[in-house]
């Protein structure tokens, strides 16, 4: 039986990173995702390019989770399901190493597999240049 995407599924893995667990999101993706963050060019000082799943967990997320306290926590604002595509607009609140808040916004566009459900496109917008002021003023 072919999956039919639903809110709750989406809200599955997303809703547990209010509380800063990344387990259930990390899972609900496929490895090798096409998942586009900003544009097409890699720059990791801004988090930018496209990405595979591991390349996600090496390259963007070690680097921004190293200069925040605690576990970025992700609130769900909006989400629209049309087909096999959710649109989700989110929050995401951290306190930088620095003491400053980071708040960021984001945009998801994520399709899923039509037999699997699980997520092999996501088109990911978000303030680039507040990472890159994060990287900048947050030495390691």
């Amino acid at each position: 039986m072919p999956f039919k995407l639903t809110e709750a599924h989406v809200r599955s893995f997303l809703d547990p990173a209010s509380r800063g667990d990344w387990v259930p999101f990390v899972i609900s993706i496929d490895p090798n995702v096409r998942w586009t963050i900003g544009n097409l060019r890699e720059d990791l000082s801004c988090c930018t390019g496209v990405f595979n799943l591991q390349e996600w967990l090496e390259k963007v997320t070690p680097p921004m989770q190293a200069r925040l306290k605690g576990t970025l926590e992700m609130r769900v604002e909006a989400l629209d399901i049309i087909g096999n595509k959710a649109v989700i607009e989110a929050t995401g609140n951290a306190t930088q190493n620095n003491g400053n808040p980071y708040d960021q916004r984001y945009c998801w566009i994520m399709i899923f597999d039509d037999e699997t459900g699980k997520v092999v496109v996501i088109n990911e917008y978000m303030n680039t240049a507040l990472v890159k002021e994060v990287q900048e003023t947050n030495p390691l």
